[in-house]
């Protein structure tokens, strides 16, 4: 008897649970965090400064189990720094948290058979935070500049994904 390769795969990496997402972000990132929706929801609020120089921001992190993360600025509002400017790699919220939400990583794109970049096989405290504050980064940049250097998606091919 055969044994299915995805399921020797998630031997080897499991999924990362809400309890030990809540861990993480507890122990190495200041903030408030907390488990909802009978123990299928981590949310994260916290403040990011991505570098000495920079403002800071009010972020909110919220993972539900089967879901993709999501990251929102709250503070200061994004779009009022923008000055009008159509900001780059943003959804429109629809998370029902007030705020900006970021495009942090390529999301799965069926039509195109992309794998999302982000896994429930990984910590959000090692991912998505750090990520948040990097895009931070490439925003002041670009407030600035003009410019994005972040990279990334063009986002009519995001948009084919439903997310």
């Amino acid at each position: 008897m055969a044994t299915d390769p995805l399921f020797l795969k998630r031997l080897e990496q499991p999924e990362i649970g809400i309890r030990e997402q809540y861990l993480s972000l507890k122990q190495f990132c200041p903030g408030t965090v907390v488990i909802t929706d009978n123990d299928k929801t981590v949310l994260w609020e916290g403040t990011l400064q991505p570098t000495p120089l920079s403002r800071e921001y009010r972020v909110v992190i919220k993972y539900t189990l089967n879901h993709s993360p999501v990251c929102v600025i709250n503070e200061p509002d994004l779009s009022v720094l923008a000055k009008g400017r159509k900001i780059p790699h943003i959804y429109q919220n629809q998370t029902g948290i007030r705020g900006t939400q970021l495009c942090l990583y390529l999301p799965v794109i069926k039509q195109k058979n992309k794998v999302s970049e982000w896994q429930p096989t990984m910590f959000l405290a090692n991912t998505v935070l750090p990520w948040a504050s990097m895009w931070l980064v490439y925003f002041e940049f670009w407030l600035s500049s003009g410019e994005w250097d972040g990279g990334g998606v063009e986002h009519d091919a995001i948009a084919e994904s439903g997310r």
